[in-house]
């Protein structure tokens, strides 16, 4: 199934789109008792999930692994740094042939390369993920960022991946021909639950590195109790990753 199909399946499957859709579907039942409720249900979800002060809570529900401490490194001994690809952008203007990498990815790579300055270590960068297999992949763009704007040479590029669970089969095959085992994970905070099961999966030990938490702790602003665009592009992340965990369970 093509990048394309998949994503319009899950953007209309997880909400807010698909809150929308029943909500709709609700009011065109007109006077029917199941319609009305469907529609009031749906319609007060949708206001729960534009709240950050809710979506801020499920989110630290779920980002359950805590931000890498330098101890933590220390003890691990890591022998490589893997950074998982989250999206390329198509739309960019001002950059060559108009693409760039998307702001998820951007994030991931801008905590690689603090990373890998600290502690040290080669890099991987994992991501296929483009409209079309012959052109240039999520990996050379990842790379091409870190050496540029980074100052950050990366070591190997897995570019063949289209999801999380070939990302982990996929760059285990790259660094077992160098022996290497142990890696630091990163990717942002919502991800790494998914993220790290796979590559335990594909054999590698995992100390997670996660970025760009959804979810925070301190005192609440009341900013967070307005709907807010942002909190429902936050739900929709989470949703896919509990839906995912569900399907990667199934699928593999």
């Amino acid at each position: 199934m093509s990048i394309i199909a998949i994503y319009i399946i899950k953007l209309l499957l997880l909400p807010p789109t698909s809150l929308a859709m029943l909500a709709l579907a609700g009011l065109l039942l007109g006077k029917r008792t199941r319609g009305k409720n469907m529609a009031i249900v749906c319609l007060t979800l949708l206001w729960l999930l534009s709240l950050p002060i809710v979506v801020k809570h499920w989110a630290m529900l779920w980002e359950r692994v805590p931000p890498l401490s330098a101890d933590a490194a220390q003890q691990f001994k890591p022998q490589a740094l893997v950074v998982i690809g989250g999206g390329i952008e198509y739309s960019a203007l001002e950059y060559p042939e108009q693409v760039t990498l998307h702001v998820r990815t951007l994030l991931r790579v801008r905590y690689a390369a603090k990373l890998a300055w600290e502690l040290g270590l080669p890099i991987l960068v994992s991501g296929g993920g483009t409209l079309d297999p012959e052109d240039f992949s999520e990996a050379e763009l990842m790379a091409q960022t870190l050496d540029s704007e980074f100052k950050t040479p990366v070591a190997w590029q897995e570019r063949y991946s289209s999801n999380t669970a070939e990302n982990a089969r996929f760059s285990r095959k790259v660094l077992k021909e160098f022996g290497i085992n142990k890696i630091v994970l990163v990717t942002q905070a919502y991800h790494m639950p998914r993220a790290a099961l796979e590559f335990r999966k594909a054999g590698f030990e995992v100390l997670p590195a996660p970025t760009a938490f959804i979810g925070h702790a301190g005192e609440s602003r009341w900013l967070d109790w307005l709907p807010s665009p942002t909190a429902w592009s936050n739900s929709f992340l989470l949703a896919h990753e509990m839906v995912g965990m569900w399907w990667y369970r199934i699928r593999y």
